[in-house]
């Protein structure tokens, strides 16, 4: 009886490094006044969206910009514990980026400042004498614990920032991204 043959395992697909350089990102003007942008809950305490983020002719700048990236196909086989996807995707490491969007937009401030508006503006603020005049000092350090609180309870803790490492996606007809759960991202920055 013939041996039987022993079969060259493939290696996995390689999965292409990050580029070193990001791009020349366009700049994130116009922007829209914050006052005309609120963070509208999805799924309360899981995702958020901010309608109109960005105007429609830095949509179409972005999007012609996007378009031109070096994107990458995913491959077809997940790596383990890691969700079917198949799309085309263009990653890069750029902490600069991240923060001309947390900062020079008005997404820190509706995170940081704005989160809960809505929730005042429906319960309204009295205070413990009942005149609506505040206390100097007490009342001000009793504001900013409670904000500090609901802060922690909204977010899991003080928002420092955006997660540096850049994603871009495009889905062609046929692709997909399965159904999954994102874990969380930990900048080893201390956040009480």
């Amino acid at each position: 009886m013939p041996k039987p043959k022993k079969s060259d395992p493939k290696p996995p697909p390689t999965r292409q490094p990050l580029p070193t350089q990001p791009p020349n990102w366009p700049p994130l003007r116009p922007l829209l006044p914050t006052t005309d942008l609120h963070l509208t809950p999805l799924v309360p305490d899981q995702i958020y969206l901010i309608r109109n983020f960005l105007p429609a002719t830095l949509c179409k700048t972005y999007a012609s910009f996007l378009s031109n990236l070096p994107l990458t196909t995913t491959p077809g086989r997940p790596k383990k514990d890691e969700a079917v996807r198949v799309n085309d995707r263009f990653q890069v490491q750029d902490a600069r980026f991240a923060e001309m969007l947390w900062g020079g937009t008005a997404l820190r401030e509706l995170v940081m400042e704005r989160f809960d508006e809505d929730e005042e503006e429906e319960d309204g603020y009295e205070y413990e004498d009942g005149d609506g005049i505040e206390d100097e000092g007490k009342g001000r350090e009793e504001d900013e614990q409670a904000k500090a609180d609901k802060l922690r309870e909204t977010w899991g803790g003080r928002p420092l920032g955006l997660n540096p490492n850049i994603r871009i996606y495009r889905y062609s007809k046929g692709q997909f991204f399965a159904q999954h759960s994102d874990t969380g991202y930990s900048d080893n920055i201390k956040n009480d």
